[in-house]
């Protein structure tokens, strides 16, 4: 019996100190809960928060354990001790957890069992959304002088945001919503909302270009493979090329393999400007059939740049002069003096301004067939 009142007494002593030692927790958390009311944040923050820093070294109640959780919402951060061995104290990294209002939530347990929670409210605001486009300003291709005026705009009120301007790291004097911009480089602008203080930061390259001068070239004319070759002559930019101004191509080289006069486009790929290039790929037919079928009735030089200046003749294969050919004709139907010259081979001589109103000479043969 006497045992038992011991017991008792014991129990009731041991519910009692649980019962102390759990108002103390409270009075503590409920004394310290004033430094705990409201935070506002914007997204992405990374913040630290901490309760029972007066105790232990900072580390918190001797004893007691801390858990963390985040109420309400998507959270879509992580929470990470602030000093390993203690769960006072906890890093939150916020992500992008999207805006909105939140918990952040402390449950302490002591050594007896007993628990309290504390509760922050946090409030996440969005950042600015900063959105600059990349600048091609057009030029003239010989002097390089600007065509237009670039223009970087955020979009953005000045009157609910303020803005920090820099080119390659250089803080410019403006502070608008949108800048007019007369050189290259990486821009950069910093928007700050005047309510919140959340900030965001987007840049852009502004650089140049323009249409392009060009020349175009035939590298082996004649030949029953020709090589067209565009070169560059003034022009900052980057170019394409095209043989038909449908299909483009990177390559500034066609090779093409039928005589004929081609059309050749080159333009810039931010639309700045195109140059159109006439080409003579020269050529000869290999035979002719002068037989009044209306086919193949003529022998002529095919794509022959500035023909009015040529002078074409054709001899017999031992070098008899026969006729000349002029730009007034359709070429030579295969008679000497109107009469009908037999199936051979016969040569020519060509020469002919090219399109660089150069001199140049050709000569080769082909087949007259009956």
């Amino acid at each position: 019996m006497h045992n038992n009142i011991i017991n008792r007494t014991s129990l009731s002593a041991l519910k009692f100190s649980r019962l102390v030692s759990c108002f103390i927790l409270f009075i503590l958390l409920f004394a310290s809960s004033a430094l705990w009311s409201q935070q506002t944040i914007c997204i992405g923050s990374l913040k630290h928060y901490a309760v029972d820093t007066a105790e232990n070294a900072g580390l918190g109640t001797t004893g007691s354990t801390y858990n963390w959780t985040i109420i309400g919402g998507v959270f879509f951060g992580t929470i990470t001790q602030t000093v390993v061995g203690s769960t006072n104290a906890a890093t939150i990294d916020w992500g992008q957890t999207p805006p909105g209002t939140y918990t952040v939530s402390v449950k302490e347990t002591n050594s007896n069992g007993c628990s309290s929670i504390q509760n922050l409210q946090v409030i996440i605001n969005p950042l600015p959304v900063v959105n600059l486009n990349d600048l091609i300003i057009c030029t003239n291709p010989i002097t390089g002088n600007w065509l237009t005026i670039g223009n970087l705009n955020t979009g953005l009120s000045a009157s609910t945001y303020s803005f920090v301007w820099q080119r390659d790291g250089i803080t410019l004097p403006n502070t608008t919503s949108s800048i007019n911009v007369t050189q290259i480089g990486v821009y950069s602008v910093t928007a700050t909302n005047s309510i919140t203080g959340c900030q965001a930061t987007d840049s852009a390259s502004v650089s140049v270009s323009s249409a392009p001068q060009a020349t175009v070239s035939i590298t082996n004319p004649f030949d029953d493979v020709q090589n067209i070759v565009v070169t560059i002559v003034n022009g900052i930019g980057n170019y394409e090329y095209s043989i038909d101004g449908v299909n483009f191509q990177d390559s500034n080289t066609f090779s093409v393999s039928n005589p004929g006069i081609y059309i050749i486009t080159v333009k810039d790929k931010y639309f700045c400007g195109e140059s159109i290039l006439p080409v003579f790929a020269s050529g000869y037919p290999k035979f002719f059939t002068p037989n009044g079928d209306g086919i193949n009735d003529f022998w002529n030089i095919i794509a022959l740049p500035n023909f009015s200046k040529s002078k074409l003749f054709i001899y017999d294969r031992y070098g008899k002069f026969i006729h000349q050919i002029s730009s007034s004709n359709y070429g030579w139907d295969g008679t000497l003096n109107g009469n009908s010259l037999p199936a051979t081979d016969y040569w020519f001589t060509v020469e002919y301004y090219d399109i660089s109103n150069n001199l140049q000479t050709f000569k080769s043969h082909f087949s007259l067939l009956r």
